[in-house]
């Protein structure tokens, strides 16, 4: 195995993590009905960053990149919509 291939395969598997984590939040928000300790700029970038590496998948056509960003956007739109509904 090569260096990309290595590389590929841990990006793969903390991506996979961190898509566990965004949900995991976005289901604490709304089963707790309190986004009390979350931030504003979290929230923004987060939803930001899913985005961001959404369009640059599709640009260079690497499917891992697009997968994990239409995996991600979901809790992140979802969470933000958490966010401001109980922001309070």
């Amino acid at each position: 195995m090569n260096h990309v291939e290595l590389s590929r395969i841990l990006a793969l598997i903390t991506s996979l993590a961190i898509t566990f984590g965004l949900y995991d939040q976005t289901v604490k928000i709304w089963k707790t009905k309190s986004a009390k300790d979350i931030s504003f700029s979290l929230v923004a970038a987060l939803t930001l960053n899913e985005l961001a590496w959404l369009y640059y998948g599709l640009m260079i056509n690497e499917w891992p990149i697009i997968l994990l960003s239409l995996l991600n956007l979901p809790a992140a739109l979802i969470g933000a919509v958490g966010y401001w509904r109980y922001r309070h």
